[in-house]
Order: C-alpha cells, then sequence, then structure tokens
C-alpha cells in the first residue's frame, strides 16, 4: 500500500476514486458546499420594450451548483495528508438592484412593460434550450446574443435576458461576456473583475469555476472576458474556443449559458461562436441599421436564429419585420 493509500485509510475513505474527490465527497457530506442567494427588492415602475421568437413549449430543466475542493500538490507530493479545508472557487458579488432599475434593466421581480416582454422572449428560447427528441438541437442551452454593428443594445437585451431567465425556479443561468474586445457586463452590473474567459482559454490550467462570479441573484452566475490583451480577439476564434465551448455545454448542460458576443459584421470571433452555440438571437437598432448590414449579418447565422430584437424603436411598428414581430425598447 503506497503512501497515498495509507493516507486515504486513515481518513476512513473507501477505494475506488481519487483521494481528491472522495476527500471533496466526505466534506460536501457534511453540508460544506452551496451559497444561497438573495432575492431582489421590491419592484419600482420601469418602461421599454422588446422581442420575439418562435413558440415552442418549455421544457423542465434541471440544476444544481457545484463547489470544487481539492488539495492537489499535497497529493502530489506525497506528504501526509490532513482533511482538505472548505475553499469555495466563485467569487460572489451584490448587484445593486437600484442602480440596475436606474440604467433602464428589469429584475425578476418587477412587473414593467419590460419585464413583461422579457417573458414572452424567454418561454420560446428555454423551451428550444431543453427540448428533447424530436426537436432537440445540439448545443441548444448556448445561447448567442449579437447584432451586426456595435452599439445596437446586445449587451443590454443579454443581461435582461439573463436576469429574467435567472428568475425562474428550475432553470440556472450562466452570462458570459464574450465581447473580449469589449467587455462591458462588469460596467453594467456594477463589478471589476481582473480575470475571465480569456485566461481560461488560454491556460488549461485555470479551472472555469475559479473565474465564474456568483450574484445576489441565486440563479445567476457571470463569466467576465478578463481584461482585454493583444491577441484575444484571434483566440477566441482559434480551436481553443472551439473546445471551450464545447466542453461548456457537456459541463453546465442543465442550465442556460448565454454568450453576449461581439457583433457579426465588426468581429470575426462572433462568426466562430455561431457555429458553436445552439440559438442566436440578433439585435438590431431602429432607424440605424441598414437592410444591407442586416442581411449580411443573418446570412452568417443562418438556421440558428432564435429571435430577433428590434431595439430603441419610437412607437410600435405597424407591420412584421424579419420575419417575427418587432417590439419597442429603449
Amino acid at each position: 500500500m503506497n503512501l497515498i493509500e495509507r493516507a486515504g485509510k486513515k481518513l476512513g475513505l473507501k477505494p475506488g476514486k481519487s483521494l481528491v474527490e472522495k476527500a471533496a465527497e466526505r466534506l460536501a457530506s457534511e453540508g460544506l458546499s452551496g451559497a444561497a442567494g438573495l432575492h431582489p427588492p421590491a419592484p419600482r415602475g420601469d418602461t421599454a420594450l422588446t422581442v420575439p421568437a418562435a413558440a415552442t413549449v418549455l421544457g423542465d430543466a434541471p440544476h444544481g451548483e457545484s463547489v470544487v475542493i481539492e488539495s492537489r500538490a499535497t497529493a502530489a507530493r506525497g506528504a501526509p495528508l490532513r482533511p482538505v479545508p472548505k475553499r469555495e472557487t466563485r467569487r460572489q458579488i451584490t448587484i445593486d438592484f437600484e442602480r440596475l432599475r436606474d440604467r433602464g434593466f428589469a429584475l425578476p421581480v418587477d412587473q414593467t412593460a419590460l419585464a413583461e416582454e422579457l417573458r414572452l422572449i424567454k418561454r420560446p428560447l428555454l423551451g428550444a434550450a431543453f427540448a428533447r427528441g424530436a426537436h432537440e438541437v445540439e448545443n441548444s442551452n448556448l445561447l448567442m446574443v449579437t447584432s451586426a454593428n456595435p452599439n445596437e443594445g446586445k449587451t443590454f437585451i443579454a443581461t435582461n435576458l439573463a436576469l429574467s431567465m435567472a428568475s425562474e425556479h428550475d432553470v440556472h443561468v450562466l452570462l458570459i461576456d464574450a465581447d473580449v474586445a469589449n467587455p462591458t457586463i462588469p460596467e453594467a452590473l456594477g463589478f471589476e473583475a481582473e480575470t475571465g474567459l480569456i485566461d481560461v482559454v488560454t491556460d488549461g490550467t485555470i479551472d472555469l469555476a475559479d473565474v465564474m462570479i456568483r450574484t445576489n441573484i441565486e440563479n445567476l452566475v457571470v463569466l467576465p472576458s478578463g481584461r482585454p490583451r493583444p491577441g484575444a480577439s484571434e483566440l477566441l476564434a482559434s480551436a481553443r474556443m472551439t473546445r471551450f465551448v464545447n466542453d461548456i455545454a457537456k459541463r453546465y448542460a442543465d442550465r442556460v449559458i448565454i454568450f453576449d458576443s461581439p457583433p457579426m459584421l465588426a468581429r470575426s470571433e462572433a462568426m466562430v461562436l455561431a457555429q458553436h452555440v445552439g440559438q442566436v438571437v440578433f439585435v438590431v437598432e431602429a432607424e440605424r441599421t441598414s437592410r444591407t448590414a442586416v442581411n449580411e449579418a443573418l446570412g452568417m447565422i443562418g438556421a440558428k436564429l432564435g429571435g430577433v430584437v428590434l431595439n430603441k424603436t419610437p412607437q410600435i411598428p405597424l407591420q412584421e419585420g424579419f420575419g417575427y414581430y418587432d417590439y419597442r425598447n429603449r
């Protein structure tokens, strides 16, 4: 019996799994995992408008959170092992709900026009995300929110969708800031982040859980992009990013993953990301984005289009646009 096995026997762990896994299971059994989330305060008035998408039946979504507990360095050296201390691998932030409302966002408890219209778009997206059988689509729980050009409101829509979906009791949401050249989700939610998506894709030794950030909305976790750096855009258009997307789709198959993507016509990595997600929500700024730009971007998205948002509309259009009913949004 080697040193690690003897140490495991002393801890009372049965054979079959690695020592790290057994230690993690032992600590988990003693109630040392998870963190309770907080809920937003009572709503206040707000206005705005959004969204559409093809309707399907909303499916049930399993959920759950995990905490990584490890002591690989000690085990590798063969040193005597002691019980591994609890270590939560995700930082937690407190979102200022009044700040969000002041910036035009809708909170899950709100009963405003914007909140209701977000419910209209999320239902078919959630239904497709967890569809099974004949209607199942590969990586359907991966949603990408994009636009043709910058500053059309894609981050506003991506963040609002994440907030709305996280209000579902059985849906957990991971919001990823994938616009590495112009990351805006930390600023929108009111926090700073040194590391994130870029670091995970660059360095295979960085665990995803170490850069994910819990929020005080129980079902919402955020993955920032990390600080912009030279070559980041090329990195996210590489095979490494493809492996990351495929891995995260399997690793978190029980939750909705929303990518705030770069604009389709501005960054090459947006087209690469669109190839790997299951659904794309396309944001168009009213009275600004040209029909040529819209058609070119939609051609890149193809059959994965899950819905179109006509943003910043001065009034409700009387006609259908781009194959879906368009709604106002400020």
